[in-house]
Order: C-alpha cells, then sequence, then structure tokens
C-alpha cells in the first residue's frame, strides 16, 4: 500500500470545489474525506523539533473514534509513550524522574477532580488526525480569504476543566481538505495548534491524508514537526496498540482519581502535574547541552 506522491494539490493545480462553495458544501466533502480514512498507522515516523539537534524515529497508530498511540523510541529503548483507549488515555516519558504513567478518564465522574496538566487533549488529537468528521450543526463560518483560497470555521467548546474555549478549522476551499486544526481560550490566545502539511491520496481507499503534521503546544513549549512514512490506511490494528503498557519500575498514576491518590501506594502529592506537560519538551529526548 503506498500513498501517490503527486502534485494533486499543489498550489497551480485545478480546484475540485466552485469557487463559491457553501459552508455545507464544504463540510460535507471534508466529510467525505473522513469516511474513507477510519484509521491509519506508520511505524515509520521521523520527529523533529527546532529544540533539538536531530530527528528520532516514532511509531503511530490512529483510529476512530478514540484510538491513538504514539510511542517515539531512542536506541535505548522507548522514550515516550502517548495514548487513548475508548476508556482512558496517558503520558510516560523516560525522563519524568517521578516514574509514572499518568492515567486518565476521558469521563471522569462529577464528583472527581477534572485531569489538569495532561499534556494533550485526546479529542482534539483525533481530529487532528484526520478521522473524525465535522459537525456541520455546530461549525460557524468566521472567516473566508480567497487569495489563500481558505475558509476558517468555528465551533465553541469546553475545556476539560469547564472552561469555554473554541475549536478554528482552517479548509482549503480549492481540494476541500484541512489545513489545520487550533484550540484557543476565550481571549482569543493560542491553546495548540496542528497543521497538516504536504497531502497525498492513499491509492487503496483514495482518502487524502497529510505526510507531516506540525504540532504546537505553548503552554508545554512543544514545537515539534511529525514526517509520516510507509502509512497503512484501514488496515486491522491490534487491541494491545493501544493498551497502556507498563513500565519496569514505573507505577500508574490516575490523573482526577478519587481524592487525587495514585492507583499505587505511592503519597507523593500530586503538584508536579503542573510540571508535567514541561516534560513535553524533553518527551522526543534530553536535549543535547
Amino acid at each position: 500500500l503506498g500513498c501517490a506522491q503527486t502534485q494533486e494539490f499543489g498550489p497551480k493545480t485545478r480546484c475540485v470545489l466552485p469557487e463559491q462553495v457553501s459552508t455545507a458544501a464544504l463540510v460535507a466533502h471534508v466529510n467525505q474525506n473522513v469516511a474513507r480514512v477510519q484509521s491509519w498507522r506508520t511505524l515509520n515516523a521521523e520527529i523533529s523539533s527546532p529544540d533539538l539537534p536531530f530527528r528520532v524515529a516514532a511509531s503511530v497508530a490512529v483510529e476512530a473514534p478514540r484510538n491513538f498511540r504514539m510511542v517515539v523510541r531512542s536506541p535505548l529503548g522507548p522514550e515516550v509513550d502517548v495514548g487513548s483507549n475508548l476508556e482512558h488515555y496517558w503520558f510516560w516519558s523516560r525522563q519524568d524522574e517521578s516514574k509514572r504513567i499518568y492515567l486518565a478518564n476521558h469521563e471522569p465522574e462529577a464528583s472527581a477532580q477534572q485531569p489538569n496538566g495532561m499534556p494533550f487533549q485526546p479529542e482534539w488529537i483525533m481530529e487532528a488526525m484526520g478521522v473524525i468528521a465535522l459537525d456541520p450543526a455546530r461549525l460557524q463560518e468566521v472567516a473566508r480569504d480567497p487569495q489563500a483560497r481558505t475558509v476558517t470555521l468555528s465551533e465553541e467548546r469546553l475545556s476539560p476543566q469547564g472552561e469555554p474555549v473554541r475549536k478554528l478549522t482552517v479548509v482549503d476551499l480549492c481540494h476541500g481538505l484541512v489545513r489545520e486544526h487550533a484550540l484557543v481560550d476565550a481571549q482569543g490566545a493560542l491553546i495548540a495548534r496542528a497543521q497538516l502539511l504536504d497531502p497525498v491520496r492513499d491509492k487503496a481507499s483514495g482518502g487524502v491524508i497529510p505526510s507531516r503534521i506540525h504540532m504546537v503546544w505553548p503552554q508545554a513549549r512543544l514545537d515539534m514537526t511529525m514526517a509520516l512514512r510507509s502509512v497503512e490506511v484501514n488496515t486491522p490494528i491490534s487491541r494491545s496498540s493501544f493498551t497502556m503498557q507498563q513500565y519496569k519500575g514505573c507505577e500508574v498514576f490516575q490523573v482526577g482519581g478519587e481524592q487525587g491518590l495514585p492507583t499505587s501506594r505511592s503519597e507523593e502529592h500530586t503538584s508536579e502535574l503542573q510540571s508535567h506537560s514541561d516534560l513535553v519538551c524533553r518527551l522526543l529526548l534530553e536535549k543535547k547541552k
């Protein structure tokens, strides 16, 4: 299986959508592509960052509606494990001195503390990976730039902490492809952005996927680009791919659990959760001095 490396989506190619395409028709076109790509995976991703003098290898697997896994590796073995399944999501870094695997439920009970300090939001990640359809009933067009051939769609949401946020989706008016997903707070400050770059068409499914994803998360001081190679689209992915792995010498820490206590016998307090988003800078590998 392979993706056609063509100029199908270049700036000088013929547009497949009419010049004055409506918002409803544009969203329908985006969702047609999402319907073709329900899952994808690669064992041959490469991650780069302005903070790193070298690139590192990673494997990435995505499956609608909530299955996600990214494992970053070095010659020493796994360095970072970030994942999600139907029940929960997790984060682990070899560089984390607390030796914890942070685990959070998707839908914590009302009495529980909302997950805070986790370095990603699973719902947004799944949308950024291109396997979740847009909801036309919740979208509003807020900007259209004929020169750039893009339209920006807005959706009001709540953060995991119950605070109002806006999801912004930038769509290519020419080919009906999502170019960017972003989250901003009530004041318009950027929470996170994912740019979907260099689209290619998968030969088997006919779906279009990015060959590069640039992700920025200012609060976590994260700025990284994933180059995706040898991507397999809609091939069966084992359940174990989306199962949290135990790492030797590490304990599972339930974020937002009862009274904020870890699932193991550790009694360390939870203030480290605020600092563990800082580890995302180091989640690739510890920077060379």
